[in-house]
């Protein structure tokens, strides 16, 4: 999936949700993160390494893949787990791949939906009935299939991107220094408080976004920003480095309230 053509990634580092210290608050902050992705038709959220730090890279990867993940499916993929007691509070993002469960009769060749594989070989992709796969993939595994035949019942395995519409989120766990080299978003958007101020840059930034194939925004702690954790070179290892609130009127701003102003920028300048 692309947003009007671009790739969209957003990279946030392990150590995000040092300021929350309940699981419930931790859980509702993934959820917003969560939910900015959705909005904005992020295709990838990389969780790298704070690295001085101790951060909690497996809770974030987990609560963000469980939120993606459509509700037909999760019971399936996710055993009972204390660290997603607080995920099912969340509200359902409505992604187009989170479809209702149906009846087989009202569904159309060529749907496509997200399924896990049967040891029988077929597919549960939230119907009365599952579907054959021809395909051995063993059990428990999730994919993405489209419909090819109702009678025989059958579907076919696609890649994610050969879906219609925005099909959700991937999460990757990576090192500090994979963000800044990953070939797939050659456009690289750091945000910092003592960055350029965003009407500045506009003109140049609009330019690069509609000529770049793919973009990644980059984000820092609550506690360290990426000027903390990279150093000062910073600015050589990105396009740009950003102050999206030159005019900030509170003492701080959380780091989700960042994503939603940054991913609004890029959807602005980009549609």
């Amino acid at each position: 999936m692309t947003y009007l053509g671009k790739k969209l990634a957003l990279a946030i580092p392990d150590t995000v949700l040092e300021e929350r210290e309940s699981l419930r608050d931790r859980t509702v902050k993934l959820g917003l993160i969560s939910r900015a992705c959705s909005i904005y038709g992020v295709d990838l959220v990389q969780v790298f390494s704070d690295g001085k730090r101790g951060g909690d890279q497996a809770l974030i990867r987990k609560v963000l893949e469980y939120l993606e993940t459509p509700q037909y499916l999760r019971r399936r993929l996710y055993p009972i787990d204390e660290t997603l007691k607080f995920a099912g509070l969340l509200p359902p993002l409505r992604i187009p791949s989170h479809k209702p469960k149906v009846q087989v009769q009202s569904l159309e060749v060529g749907e496509t939906r997200e399924g896990v594989t049967n040891s029988d070989g077929s597919v549960d992709i939230g119907l009365d009935r599952h579907p054959r796969l021809n395909k051995g993939l063993g059990a428990n595994k999730r994919v993405t299939v489209r419909v090819t035949s109702k009678d025989p019942f059958e579907v076919e395995l696609i890649v994610r991107g050969a879906a219609t519409g925005y099909w959700g989120y991937e999460v990757e766990a990576v090192s500090l220094e994979h963000v800044f080299v990953d070939p797939r978003f050659p456009l690289k958007v750091a945000t910092s408080r003592v960055g350029d101020g965003l009407r500045s840059q506009v003109p140049a930034l609009e330019a690069a976004l509609r000529s770049s194939p793919g973009v990644k925004l980059i984000f820092g702690s609550p506690t360290r920003g990426l000027f903390d954790l990279v150093g000062a070179d910073l600015p050589r290892k990105v396009d740009f480095v950003l102050n999206l609130f030159a005019e900030q009127h509170t003492e701080t701003v959380r780091t989700e309230e960042a994503i939603f102003a940054g991913l609004n920028v890029v959807s602005n300048l980009i549609s």
